[in-house]
C-alpha cells in the first residue's frame, strides 16, 4: 500500500511538471488545477514608441497603439520562446522583438501589423490548441502638427486628494531661431492654469521630448522672448495610457526653492 501511495505521488508531481512547462510562470501554491499556471499559444504583443530617435540603450518608450510620424515604433511578442513571423508593411521580420522607423511618408496612414506564432502546445491543458496563432492589430501613424491626445483640457488631483482644478496642453511649431517659426516641428508646449491658481506658461518656447502617448521638458529658450518664471516649470513625465489614464509629474522651482507635484487625471476634451 505504501508503495502504491508512492507511485501515484509521482504520477500526480509529473502531471503537474508537464502541466506547468517552465516557460510558465511559477505554481500557484493554493491552485486546485494544476493546469491555472498554463496558458495557450497566444501571438498577443506589444507596441511602444520612442520618446527620441536617439540610442535605444539611452532612450525612453511608451507602451502605445499609435504613434507619431519620424518616430521609431517597437513591438515585441509576449510568448516567450516561440517561432515568430511578423508582417509590417512589406517587411518581414522573424524576431521575437523587432522594429522600424516611420518617416513622413507614413504620415495619416493605418498600418496592419501581424504576428504569427507557432510553438509546442500544451495539450494537456489545452487539448484544442494547435500551436498556431496570429493576430494583427492597426497602428495609426500621426502627423506631428496634427491634434493629438496629449493636447487639450484635463481634470486633475493629488493622489488622495479630492480637491481637483483643470489644465490645460497645447502643443504648437517651435522656434528655430529668434521669433522665427519652424514648418513642421511642434513640440512647443504651452500650459495653462499649472498651478492650479490660473498661471499659465505660453508664447514661450518651452520644448518637448513628445511621442504619441508621451511629453517630457526638453529645453526653454529665449526665441519666444524671455520665459521669466515660466523656465522654471520641468514636466518630468506625462502620459495618457492605454486606459485612458492621465498621468503628470512636473516641478515648479520657484519661489520657495521648488516644488514637485504629482497628478492624476483625465482629459474632457
Amino acid at each position: 500500500m505504501k508503495h502504491y501511495k508512492t507511485l501515484m505521488y509521482s504520477a500526480i508531481m509529473l502531471l503537474m511538471v508537464f502541466a506547468c512547462k517552465k516557460e510558465q510562470p511559477a505554481m500557484n501554491g493554493n491552485a486546485k488545477d494544476p493546469c491555472d499556471c498554463a496558458s495557450e499559444v497566444s501571438a498577443d504583443f506589444e507596441i511602444r514608441e520612442a520618446l527620441n530617435n536617439g540610442a535605444p540603450s539611452i532612450n525612453m518608450y511608451t507602451v502605445t497603439d499609435d504613434i507619431l510620424a519620424n518616430k521609431t515604433a517597437y513591438f515585441k511578442a509576449k510568448l516567450d520562446d516561440a517561432e515568430y513571423t511578423w508582417y509590417i508593411g512589406a517587411d518581414v521580420e522573424t524576431e521575437q522583438e523587432t522594429s522600424k522607423y516611420f518617416s513622413d511618408q507614413w504620415a495619416g496612414s493605418t498600418i496592419p501589423i501581424t504576428l504569427v506564432v507557432e510553438k509546442e502546445p500544451n495539450t494537456n491543458c489545452f487539448p484544442n490548441d494547435d500551436g498556431y496563432d496570429s493576430i494583427t492589430k492597426n497602428m495609426r501613424v500621426h502627423d506631428q502638427c496634427d491634434t493629438n491626445i496629449m493636447e487639450g483640457t484635463f481634470r486633475v488631483a493629488e493622489k488622495n486628494s479630492t480637491d481637483s482644478f483643470d489644465i490645460a496642453f497645447d502643443i504648437e511649431l517651435a522656434y528655430t531661431a529668434p521669433g522665427v517659426f519652424s514648418n513642421d516641428d511642434c513640440r512647443r508646449l504651452d500650459f495653462y492654469n499649472y498651478d492650479g491658481n490660473g498661471s499659465n506658461c505660453i508664447g514661450y518656447d518651452h520644448n518637448v521630448s513628445r511621442n504619441y502617448r508621451e511629453i517630457r521638458t526638453s529645453l526653454f529658450s529665449t526665441y519666444g522672448g524671455s520665459p521669466n518664471d515660466c523656465d522654471q516649470v520641468f514636466v518630468r513625465e506625462c502620459t495618457i495610457d492605454m486606459n485612458s489614464k492621465f498621468y503628470l509629474r512636473y516641478t515648479l522651482t520657484f519661489p520657495n526653492g521648488g516644488t514637485e507635484h504629482e497628478v492624476y487625471g483625465r482629459k474632457l476634451n
